[in-house]
Protein backbone atom coordinates (compact mmCIF):
# COMPACT_ATOMS: atom_id res chain seq x y z
CA UNK A 1 0.00 0.00 0.00
CA UNK A 2 1.69 3.66 -0.69
CA UNK A 3 2.28 5.88 1.63
CA UNK A 4 -0.53 8.35 2.60
CA UNK A 5 0.89 11.73 3.75
CA UNK A 6 -1.10 14.03 6.51
CA UNK A 7 0.21 18.19 7.30
CA UNK A 8 2.59 16.56 9.96
CA UNK A 9 5.10 16.04 6.89
CA UNK A 10 4.49 18.21 4.38
CA UNK A 11 8.67 18.67 4.17
CA UNK A 12 8.68 15.12 2.95
CA UNK A 13 5.63 16.17 0.27
CA UNK A 14 7.37 18.95 -1.16
CA UNK A 15 10.69 16.98 -1.19
CA UNK A 16 9.50 14.21 -2.92
CA UNK A 17 8.04 16.49 -5.66
CA UNK A 18 10.75 18.68 -5.97
CA UNK A 19 12.83 15.69 -6.79
CA UNK A 20 10.42 14.86 -10.00
CA UNK A 21 10.75 18.77 -11.55
CA UNK A 22 13.68 18.69 -14.00
CA UNK A 23 16.62 21.36 -13.80
CA UNK A 24 16.41 21.59 -17.44
CA UNK A 25 13.98 23.29 -19.97
CA UNK A 26 12.02 20.16 -19.76
CA UNK A 27 8.69 20.96 -18.53
CA UNK A 28 6.48 17.89 -16.15
CA UNK A 29 2.71 18.59 -15.76
CA UNK A 30 1.54 17.99 -12.35
CA UNK A 31 -0.46 14.56 -13.63
CA UNK A 32 3.21 13.48 -14.57
CA UNK A 33 4.65 14.30 -10.90
CA UNK A 34 1.31 12.22 -9.56
CA UNK A 35 1.92 9.59 -11.39
CA UNK A 36 5.63 9.59 -10.60
CA UNK A 37 4.95 9.46 -7.14
CA UNK A 38 2.00 6.65 -7.39
CA UNK A 39 4.46 4.53 -9.09
CA UNK A 40 7.09 4.99 -6.11
CA UNK A 41 3.98 4.29 -3.46
CA UNK A 42 3.16 7.79 -1.93
CA UNK A 43 -0.31 8.80 -2.95
CA UNK A 44 -1.44 12.25 -2.73
CA UNK A 45 -4.20 13.22 -4.85
CA UNK A 46 -3.67 15.88 -7.98
CA UNK A 47 -5.25 18.42 -6.50
CA UNK A 48 -2.99 18.76 -3.59
CA UNK A 49 -0.30 18.61 -6.11
CA UNK A 50 -1.05 21.32 -7.73
CA UNK A 51 -1.45 23.17 -4.44
CA UNK A 52 1.93 22.32 -3.18
CA UNK A 53 3.14 23.28 -6.36
CA UNK A 54 1.60 26.81 -6.78
CA UNK A 55 2.86 27.54 -3.37
CA UNK A 56 6.57 26.46 -3.82
CA UNK A 57 6.61 28.36 -7.34
CA UNK A 58 4.98 31.41 -5.51
CA UNK A 59 7.85 31.30 -3.15
CA UNK A 60 10.69 31.72 -5.09
CA UNK A 61 12.98 29.21 -3.22
CA UNK A 62 13.52 26.55 -5.44
CA UNK A 63 13.83 27.91 -8.59
CA UNK A 64 11.01 26.37 -10.11
CA UNK A 65 9.37 28.01 -13.47
CA UNK A 66 5.77 27.71 -14.31
CA UNK A 67 4.45 27.37 -18.14
CA UNK A 68 1.20 28.99 -18.11
CA UNK A 69 0.88 28.73 -22.12
CA UNK A 70 -1.27 25.81 -21.61
CA UNK A 71 -4.51 24.61 -19.24
CA UNK A 72 -2.24 22.10 -17.62
CA UNK A 73 0.61 24.23 -16.52
CA UNK A 74 4.31 22.86 -17.19
CA UNK A 75 6.84 22.84 -14.25
CA UNK A 76 10.68 22.94 -14.28
CA UNK A 77 13.55 24.71 -12.03
CA UNK A 78 16.26 26.41 -12.89
CA UNK A 79 19.41 26.64 -11.06
CA UNK A 80 19.85 27.93 -7.54
CA UNK A 81 21.96 28.19 -4.90
CA UNK A 82 20.09 25.70 -3.19
CA UNK A 83 20.95 22.41 -1.69
CA UNK A 84 17.37 21.05 -3.23
CA UNK A 85 19.10 20.99 -6.61
CA UNK A 86 21.50 18.21 -6.23
CA UNK A 87 20.34 14.68 -5.82
CA UNK A 88 23.73 13.83 -4.78
CA UNK A 89 24.34 11.10 -7.11
CA UNK A 90 27.69 9.05 -7.07
CA UNK A 91 29.65 9.17 -10.31
CA UNK A 92 29.16 5.33 -10.56
CA UNK A 93 25.08 5.80 -9.45
CA UNK A 94 25.13 8.33 -12.42
CA UNK A 95 26.83 5.59 -14.58
CA UNK A 96 24.61 2.40 -14.21
CA UNK A 97 21.52 4.64 -14.35
CA UNK A 98 22.47 5.76 -17.91
CA UNK A 99 23.30 2.23 -18.59
CA UNK A 100 19.93 0.91 -17.37
CA UNK A 101 18.03 3.80 -19.00
CA UNK A 102 19.16 2.55 -22.18
CA UNK A 103 19.42 -0.94 -22.25
CA UNK A 104 15.76 -0.95 -20.21
CA UNK A 105 14.00 1.71 -22.61
CA UNK A 106 11.30 -1.19 -23.53
CA UNK A 107 11.81 -3.65 -20.70
CA UNK A 108 9.86 -1.89 -18.19
CA UNK A 109 6.33 0.13 -18.42
CA UNK A 110 6.19 3.51 -19.67
CA UNK A 111 5.07 5.02 -16.56
CA UNK A 112 8.00 2.68 -14.43
CA UNK A 113 10.37 4.69 -16.84
CA UNK A 114 8.70 7.73 -16.05
CA UNK A 115 8.64 7.86 -12.66
CA UNK A 116 12.27 7.70 -12.87
CA UNK A 117 13.07 10.51 -15.23
CA UNK A 118 14.02 12.46 -12.37
CA UNK A 119 16.57 10.65 -11.96
CA UNK A 120 17.86 9.77 -15.19
CA UNK A 121 17.81 13.15 -15.70
CA UNK A 122 20.03 13.86 -12.45
CA UNK A 123 22.66 11.62 -13.97
CA UNK A 124 22.86 12.46 -17.63
CA UNK A 125 23.50 16.25 -15.75
CA UNK A 126 25.94 14.89 -13.21
CA UNK A 127 27.69 12.65 -15.95
CA UNK A 128 27.78 15.69 -18.21
CA UNK A 129 29.18 18.94 -15.97
CA UNK A 130 32.13 20.31 -17.37
CA UNK A 131 35.75 19.03 -16.25
CA UNK A 132 33.88 16.60 -14.33
CA UNK A 133 33.36 12.61 -14.09
CA UNK A 134 35.51 12.53 -17.09
CA UNK A 135 36.33 8.71 -16.48
CA UNK A 136 32.69 7.90 -15.33
CA UNK A 137 31.58 9.84 -18.86
CA UNK A 138 34.04 8.51 -21.00
CA UNK A 139 33.57 4.78 -19.65
CA UNK A 140 29.79 5.25 -21.79
CA UNK A 141 31.86 4.95 -24.82
CA UNK A 142 33.92 2.13 -23.49
CA UNK A 143 31.06 -0.18 -23.24
CA UNK A 144 29.25 -1.66 -26.18
CA UNK A 145 26.68 -4.37 -27.42
CA UNK A 146 27.33 -6.68 -30.66
CA UNK A 147 24.39 -7.96 -32.23
CA UNK A 148 24.81 -11.44 -34.12
CA UNK A 149 22.45 -10.22 -36.34
CA UNK A 150 22.98 -7.72 -39.33
CA UNK A 151 22.36 -4.49 -37.29
CA UNK A 152 19.23 -2.10 -38.67
CA UNK A 153 18.22 1.13 -37.29
CA UNK A 154 14.81 0.04 -35.06
CA UNK A 155 11.51 1.39 -35.96
CA UNK A 156 10.11 4.50 -34.64
CA UNK A 157 8.12 3.42 -31.97
CA UNK A 158 4.97 6.56 -30.97
CA UNK A 159 5.77 7.19 -27.16
CA UNK A 160 1.96 7.41 -26.77
CA UNK A 161 1.67 4.09 -27.98
CA UNK A 162 4.10 2.37 -25.67
CA UNK A 163 3.05 4.24 -23.16
CA UNK A 164 -0.43 3.02 -23.50
CA UNK A 165 0.80 -0.61 -24.31
CA UNK A 166 2.89 -1.13 -21.33
CA UNK A 167 0.24 0.97 -19.15
CA UNK A 168 -2.58 -1.65 -19.98
CA UNK A 169 -0.47 -4.59 -19.82
CA UNK A 170 0.86 -3.54 -16.16
CA UNK A 171 -2.70 -2.47 -15.38
CA UNK A 172 -4.43 -5.50 -17.49
CA UNK A 173 -6.73 -3.68 -19.30
CA UNK A 174 -8.40 -4.04 -22.40
CA UNK A 175 -6.39 -1.96 -25.23
CA UNK A 176 -8.48 0.20 -28.09
CA UNK A 177 -6.12 0.02 -30.77
CA UNK A 178 -5.69 0.66 -34.72
CA UNK A 179 -3.06 -1.62 -36.23
CA UNK A 180 -1.86 -2.22 -39.97
CA UNK A 181 -0.27 -5.11 -40.98
CA UNK A 182 2.44 -6.29 -43.04
CA UNK A 183 -0.03 -6.28 -45.84
CA UNK A 184 -1.47 -2.78 -45.91
CA UNK A 185 -4.92 -3.40 -44.17
CA UNK A 186 -5.95 -1.85 -41.16
CA UNK A 187 -7.99 -3.41 -38.22
CA UNK A 188 -9.67 -1.45 -35.81
CA UNK A 189 -10.43 -3.65 -32.17
CA UNK A 190 -10.11 -4.38 -29.02
CA UNK A 191 -7.45 -6.49 -27.48
CA UNK A 192 -6.03 -8.04 -24.50
CA UNK A 193 -2.56 -7.41 -24.00
CA UNK A 194 0.04 -10.63 -22.49
CA UNK A 195 3.19 -9.55 -22.85
CA UNK A 196 6.04 -7.66 -24.76
CA UNK A 197 8.78 -9.51 -26.51
CA UNK A 198 11.64 -7.61 -28.36
CA UNK A 199 13.29 -9.25 -31.54
CA UNK A 200 16.46 -7.38 -32.29
CA UNK A 201 15.30 -3.94 -33.21
CA UNK A 202 11.93 -4.96 -32.94
CA UNK A 203 9.27 -4.93 -30.44
CA UNK A 204 5.82 -7.00 -30.51
CA UNK A 205 2.74 -7.00 -28.30
CA UNK A 206 1.88 -10.43 -27.92
CA UNK A 207 -2.33 -10.39 -27.22
CA UNK A 208 -5.65 -11.75 -28.03
CA UNK A 209 -8.27 -10.14 -30.19
CA UNK A 210 -11.81 -9.53 -28.43
CA UNK A 211 -13.93 -13.02 -29.02
CA UNK A 212 -11.08 -14.63 -30.37
CA UNK A 213 -9.23 -17.41 -28.08
CA UNK A 214 -5.74 -17.43 -29.76
CA UNK A 215 -2.79 -15.49 -29.24
CA UNK A 216 -1.11 -13.30 -31.90
CA UNK A 217 1.53 -10.99 -32.19
CA UNK A 218 1.33 -6.95 -33.45
CA UNK A 219 4.47 -5.12 -33.97
CA UNK A 220 4.30 -1.87 -31.93
CA UNK A 221 5.63 0.41 -34.88
CA UNK A 222 2.62 -0.36 -36.61
CA UNK A 223 0.08 0.37 -34.17
CA UNK A 224 -1.79 4.17 -35.08
CA UNK A 225 -3.55 4.02 -32.01
CA UNK A 226 -4.05 2.86 -28.53
CA UNK A 227 -6.39 3.66 -25.58
CA UNK A 228 -5.99 2.20 -22.69
CA UNK A 229 -9.58 0.93 -21.83
CA UNK A 230 -11.39 0.47 -18.13
CA UNK A 231 -12.13 -3.48 -19.05
CA UNK A 232 -9.77 -5.93 -17.27
CA UNK A 233 -8.29 -8.29 -19.58
CA UNK A 234 -8.86 -11.34 -18.93
CA UNK A 235 -5.77 -13.53 -19.18
CA UNK A 236 -5.02 -17.13 -20.09
CA UNK A 237 -4.85 -19.43 -17.35
CA UNK A 238 -2.65 -21.33 -19.44
CA UNK A 239 -0.93 -18.86 -21.09
CA UNK A 240 3.04 -19.09 -20.60
CA UNK A 241 4.97 -16.16 -22.51
CA UNK A 242 8.33 -18.27 -23.04
CA UNK A 243 6.35 -21.11 -24.65
CA UNK A 244 4.58 -18.67 -26.88
CA UNK A 245 8.27 -17.55 -27.66
CA UNK A 246 9.62 -20.97 -28.36
CA UNK A 247 6.06 -22.49 -30.17
CA UNK A 248 5.68 -19.69 -32.33
CA UNK A 249 7.56 -17.89 -35.29
CA UNK A 250 10.25 -15.69 -33.46
CA UNK A 251 13.49 -16.23 -34.34
CA UNK A 252 12.12 -17.13 -38.03
CA UNK A 253 10.85 -20.27 -36.74
CA UNK A 254 8.23 -22.60 -37.53
CA UNK A 255 8.17 -24.11 -34.09
CA UNK A 256 8.91 -27.55 -35.34
CA UNK A 257 11.23 -28.92 -33.21
CA UNK A 258 14.16 -31.69 -34.79
CA UNK A 259 17.25 -33.73 -33.45
CA UNK A 260 20.01 -31.88 -35.12
CA UNK A 261 23.21 -34.15 -36.48
CA UNK A 262 26.11 -31.74 -37.61
CA UNK A 263 29.87 -32.96 -38.37
CA UNK A 264 32.35 -30.46 -38.82
CA UNK A 265 36.53 -30.50 -38.51
CA UNK A 266 37.01 -27.18 -36.88
CA UNK A 267 38.86 -27.63 -33.20
CA UNK A 268 37.93 -23.88 -33.06
CA UNK A 269 34.11 -24.26 -33.45
CA UNK A 270 34.30 -27.74 -31.02
CA UNK A 271 35.55 -25.09 -28.62
CA UNK A 272 32.79 -22.68 -29.30
CA UNK A 273 30.34 -24.51 -28.83
CA UNK A 274 31.82 -26.18 -25.75
CA UNK A 275 31.90 -23.58 -24.03
CA UNK A 276 28.67 -22.28 -25.06
CA UNK A 277 26.39 -25.34 -26.30
CA UNK A 278 22.83 -24.67 -28.10
CA UNK A 279 21.14 -25.87 -24.75
CA UNK A 280 21.86 -28.75 -22.38
CA UNK A 281 20.81 -31.69 -24.73
CA UNK A 282 23.95 -31.07 -26.30
CA UNK A 283 26.53 -34.07 -27.23
CA UNK A 284 29.71 -33.17 -29.03
CA UNK A 285 32.80 -35.79 -29.18
CA UNK A 286 35.62 -36.22 -31.72
CA UNK A 287 35.68 -38.99 -33.54
CA UNK A 288 39.06 -41.67 -34.26
CA UNK A 289 38.86 -40.06 -38.12
CA UNK A 290 39.31 -36.35 -36.21
CA UNK A 291 35.73 -35.30 -36.84
CA UNK A 292 33.69 -33.49 -34.79
CA UNK A 293 29.90 -35.27 -34.49
CA UNK A 294 27.25 -32.69 -32.39
CA UNK A 295 23.77 -33.87 -31.79
CA UNK A 296 21.19 -32.06 -29.87
CA UNK A 297 17.42 -31.36 -29.55
CA UNK A 298 16.56 -28.39 -31.37
CA UNK A 299 14.03 -25.75 -33.36
CA UNK A 300 14.40 -25.65 -36.36
CA UNK A 301 14.56 -22.25 -38.22
CA UNK A 302 15.99 -20.23 -40.77
CA UNK A 303 18.40 -18.39 -38.36
CA UNK A 304 20.07 -22.72 -37.59
CA UNK A 305 19.97 -22.71 -41.84
CA UNK A 306 21.73 -19.49 -41.30
CA UNK A 307 24.20 -20.72 -39.11
CA UNK A 308 25.51 -23.67 -41.17
CA UNK A 309 25.70 -20.95 -44.22
CA UNK A 310 27.96 -18.45 -42.39
CA UNK A 311 30.25 -21.16 -40.70
CA UNK A 312 30.12 -24.46 -43.23
CA UNK A 313 33.36 -23.23 -44.93
CA UNK A 314 35.34 -22.26 -41.73
CA UNK A 315 34.06 -24.90 -39.27
CA UNK A 316 34.58 -27.66 -41.90
CA UNK A 317 31.00 -28.42 -41.91
CA UNK A 318 30.45 -31.57 -43.51
CA UNK A 319 26.86 -33.34 -42.50
CA UNK A 320 24.26 -31.00 -41.14
CA UNK A 321 20.51 -33.20 -40.75
CA UNK A 322 17.68 -32.68 -39.78
CA UNK A 323 15.26 -34.97 -37.81
CA UNK A 324 11.87 -34.23 -36.97
CA UNK A 325 11.03 -34.81 -33.34
CA UNK A 326 7.17 -36.49 -32.68
CA UNK A 327 5.03 -35.44 -29.95
CA UNK A 328 5.37 -33.33 -27.46
CA UNK A 329 8.79 -30.91 -27.29
CA UNK A 330 10.87 -32.11 -25.61
CA UNK A 331 11.83 -29.85 -21.80
CA UNK A 332 15.09 -28.31 -22.00
CA UNK A 333 16.82 -26.21 -20.21
CA UNK A 334 18.70 -23.41 -21.71
CA UNK A 335 18.26 -21.03 -24.60
CA UNK A 336 17.48 -23.19 -27.96
CA UNK A 337 18.85 -20.43 -30.45
CA UNK A 338 21.57 -20.75 -32.97
CA UNK A 339 24.17 -18.78 -31.85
Amino acid sequence: MGRKYNRSSEADIILEILARIPVSNRYVSADEIVRSLSEAGIEISLRSTQRYLKQMADSGKYGIIRDTRDSAYGYRRERTCSQFDSINLRPNECLLLRLAQEHMRYQMPGAVLKSLDFLFDAAEKELNEKGRNAKERNWLKKVCVVSSSISQIPPKILPRIFDSVSEALYEEKMLRVEYTNNEGKTTKAAVAPLGLVQQDSRLYLICRFEHFDNEVHLALHRFKRAEVTDFPAVRPKDFDLQGYVNDRHFNFSNGAWIHWILEFESDQTARNLTETPFNTSQILEKGEDGIWHLEVDIQDSMLLDGWVAMWKEKAGIRRSDKQPIEGDVPEIIGLSRPR
